[in-house]
C-alpha cells in the first residue's frame, strides 16, 4: 500500500456552493484507492447536507475547457447526524466499468472504477438558515 494522500484538510468548512480541494498526484502504478471521507462534527441543523466526491483529472479540451470526472461519491452526510462519521469506498481498476457519458451524475455511494494521475475532493455544503458547518477531512490510499 502507499502513502495517503490527503485531498481536504480536516477542518470546519460552512461554504455553501461547490468546492474543489487542491489537486493532488497520485501513484502512477496504483491498482487501487481506499477514499475515506472522516467526518468528526455533523452535528448541525437537520435541513443541512454535506455532499462529497473524489474526482479524477481528464485533462482539457479546446471547447469544453478543464475536465474533472467524479470517480466517487459518498452517500450523503446529513445535519442532524452523528458527531463522527467514516465512509470508506473502494475504486479497484481490475473492475470492470460500463460505458458512460462524462457529464453524467454519479450516484451517492457510488464508485467508477477509473484511476487518473490527479486527484482532488469536491463538497457541496447545504446550510438551511446560514449558521451550520461540518468539520471533515478526504484522503486516498493508493495501492
Amino acid at each position: 500500500m502507499g502513502n495517503a494522500v490527503v485531498l481536504a484538510e480536516s477542518a470546519r468548512r460552512t461554504t455553501t456552493t461547490g468546492t474543489a480541494g487542491e489537486t493532488k498526484d497520485i501513484l502512477a502504478d496504483a491498482q487501487a484507492l481506499v477514499c475515506v471521507l472522516d467526518v468528526t462534527d455533523a452535528d448541525t441543523d437537520a435541513g443541512d447536507t454535506l455532499d462529497v466526491k473524489i474526482q479524477m483529472y481528464l485533462g482539457s479540451g479546446v471547447e469544453s475547457g478543464e475536465q474533472w470526472l467524479d470517480i466517487c461519491a459518498f452517500t450523503q452526510i446529513l445535519g442532524n447526524g452523528a458527531d463522527a462519521i467514516t465512509r470508506v469506498q473502494k475504486i479497484a481498476l481490475a473492475q470492470t466499468e460500463a460505458a458512460f457519458e462524462t457529464g453524467s451524475a454519479l450516484a451517492a455511494g457510488s464508485v467508477r472504477h477509473l484511476l487518473g494521475a490527479q486527484l482532488r475532493a469536491y463538497w457541496t455544503i447545504v446550510d438551511a438558515d446560514s449558521d451550520g458547518g461540518f468539520n471533515f477531512s478526504v484522503v486516498v490510499v493508493p495501492s
